[in-house]
C-alpha cells in the first residue's frame, strides 16, 4: 500500500499543479486577503493566521470556499475567464499521421475497419478486467509503464467522477474513470514489444484513447458500452462530447469532441 505525507493527503491534484485553475485561485486568495484584512483590524495576529491558514489552502487544494469551481464558472464573464486562458477554444488538433493506419500497424485493428482486431480485443479485454479489478495491481503497472516505483503512484477520484493519477504527489494524468486508466494501461502492456513505447507521449494518448473507446465490452463488469452525445463539466466550464459508458455499471470509458472529423466511436 502507497504510504502518502499529510500534506499529499490534504492536496487535490484536481485543482493545483497543471491543473490549477487561475481564475478559482484569484476569486479564493482575493476572499482570503478581505478576511484576513477583517480580522486584522481587531487583532493583527488573527489576520496574519488567517492569511497564512487561507493561502495555504488555496496552495494545497486549490481553492479555500466550497464549489467555487461551479461560482466561477456561474458568475464570472466569458471576458474575464479569456484573461486567464479559460474561454472556449477549438478543440485541440490531433497528433499528425492516420490513426486507423497507426493502429492497424500496431496490429489492433484489422485493415481499415474501425472495431478492435478480435485476436487483440481479446488479450486486452482480459488484462483491462484484471487491472482494473485490483488496485495494486493497477499501480504497479502504471510504476511498470512511468519507469518509477509503484509506492510513488497514487490513484484519487476525482470530483467529477473520474480519476487522477499521481506520481510523487505530482499530477500525471486523468481519466473519466478507473475502468478507463486500467484500460490505457492494457494498451501500453501489449503493445510495448510493437513499438508503442518509441511513439511519443501525445501520439500514444491519443491512440489509447480510441482503443478503449471502441471497446464494446465493459472491463469492470463485461457488459455491453453504448455510445452517446453528453455534456462534460469542468471548472469554469462544459463541453460536448461523445461519450462510451457502460450500460451496466455505468463506467465511463471515453469522452471524444463530437467533431466528424476526429476518430471515434460512431463518427
Amino acid at each position: 500500500m502507497a504510504r502518502r505525507s499529510p500534506l499529499a493527503r490534504l492536496r487535490q491534484p484536481n485543482y493545483t499543479g497543471e491543473n490549477r485553475c487561475l481564475p478559482c485561485t484569484v476569486v479564493n486568495l482575493v476572499l482570503v486577503a478581505v478576511v484576513a484584512a477583517a480580522a486584522g483590524l481587531f487583532a493583527p495576529l488573527a489576520g496574519l493566521t488567517v492569511a497564512t491558514l487561507g493561502a495555504g489552502a488555496v496552495w494545497l487544494r486549490g481553492y479555500v470556499v466550497p464549489g467555487t469551481p461551479e461560482l466561477t464558472k456561474r458568475y464570472l464573464s466569458s471576458r474575464v475567464l479569456a484573461w486567464f486562458g479559460k474561454a472556449p477554444t477549438t478543440p485541440t488538433e490531433p497528433p499528425e499521421g492516420d490513426p486507423v493506419e497507426k493502429l492497424v500497424a500496431l496490429g489492433v485493428l484489422e485493415d481499415d475497419e474501425t472495431a478492435l482486431a478480435p485476436a487483440f480485443e481479446r488479450r486486452w479485454h482480459d488484462t483491462s478486467a484484471g487491472i482494473a479489478a485490483d488496485p495494486d495491481q493497477l499501480r504497479a503497472t502504471a510504476g511498470a509503464v512511468l519507469s518509477v516505483d509503484a509506492d510513488a503512484v497514487a490513484v484519487d477520484r476525482s470530483s467529477g467522477g473520474g480519476v487522477t493519477l499521481t506520481v510523487n504527489d505530482g499530477w500525471t494524468g486523468s481519466w473519466p474513470s478507473r475502468g478507463a486508466l486500467a484500460a490505457d494501461l492494457a494498451t501500453e502492456r501489449l503493445l510495448a514489444d510493437r513499438g508503442f513505447a518509441e511513439l511519443d507521449r501525445l501520439d500514444r494518448t491519443d491512440l489509447a484513447a480510441r482503443v478503449r473507446g471502441l471497446t464494446e465490452r465493459c472491463p469492470v463488469c463485461d457488459s455491453p458500452t453504448d455510445v452517446t452525445d453528453d455534456t462534460v463539466e469542468s471548472c469554469c466550464g462544459s463541453a460536448e462530447v461523445v461519450a462510451v459508458a457502460c450500460t451496466g455499471c455505468g463506467t465511463r470509458m471515453a469522452e471524444f469532441d463530437p467533431s466528424p472529423a476526429v476518430f471515434a466511436p460512431g463518427s
